[in-house]
């Protein structure tokens, strides 16, 4: 998977109430010829922020970030809220990018949260055991050994990001058609009832490609069972041209 020598970028966007520290174990054993770089994007983990609360917003930082680092042609791997990002950074420019990865992602058409939720999510913001059993709920088939500090940094969310988040997931959408020719793999989990099945099938069937649902797990997938996900995507990268 390297080419004369050099070294393949896989970029992990993590998704809402989330921080880098969901990819550790991609950051500790990233796939043979290539590395993983995983930021905490704006306002999460206790990162600065300032400006919009937007998907656009953070696909913007996204792209300058990846300027910063040097990276050219990667393949970005975005969960939940992250696959939204990385699915506006793809639309920008799909010729910019080796590949894409959506894991639970957020629909092309956005995420719309019901008016009568939003009360709920800022009563996160004061209530640890109400976030304690949001998060758990991402992981039906069991928590990640580093959930305690999942829960940290998911606690440590920008105040304007509980409610903004969900608005920008409602403000936004992008045009499949704006993806045409960009290899992507799209998974999703049985149990997920926030990106469900069906969702995930209907977003695949609209970029040209074919599902995988993991049985027996939920959003959190990927971090219940590293394994199936890393086999999955390590299958994936496997198909992707050298650059």
């Amino acid at each position: 998977m390297s080419d004369g020598g050099v070294t393949r970028t896989l970029v992990a966007l993590h998704g809402n109430f989330a921080s880098s520290r969901w990819w550790v174990d991609l950051l500790a054993a990233p796939p043979a010829g290539w590395r993983v770089l995983a930021p905490d994007l704006p306002g999460f983990a206790g990162t600065p922020h300032s400006g919009p609360v937007s998907i656009r917003a953070y696909a913007d930082w996204v792209q300058d970030w990846l300027g910063g680092q040097g990276v050219t042609r990667p393949v970005l791997l975005g969960h939940s809220l992250g696959g939204a990002v990385a699915l506006e950074v793809a639309a920008r420019g799909p010729q910019a990018l080796s590949g894409l990865v959506l894991a639970a992602s957020a629909p092309l058409s956005g995420l719309v949260t019901p008016e009568e939720h939003y009360p709920v999510l800022e009563l996160l913001r004061t209530t640890p055991a109400l976030m304690e059993a949001s998060l758990g709920a991402l992981f039906p088939s069991g928590r990640p050994a580093n959930f305690a500090d999942l829960l940290t940094d998911g606690a440590s969310m920008a105040a304007a990001h509980y409610s903004g988040n969900a608005r920008a997931l409602a403000d936004w959408q992008v045009e499949a058609g704006r993806l045409a020719g960009l290899p992507t793999l799209v998974l999703g989990g049985e149990l997920d009832a926030l990106i469900t099945p069906d969702l995930v099938r209907a977003q695949a069937a609209a970029l040209g490609t074919a599902a995988t649902v993991l049985p027996g797990r939920g959003h959190g997938f990927p971090q219940e069972d590293p394994a199936a996900f890393r086999a999955l995507l390590e299958g994936f990268l496997d198909t992707l041209p050298a650059s």
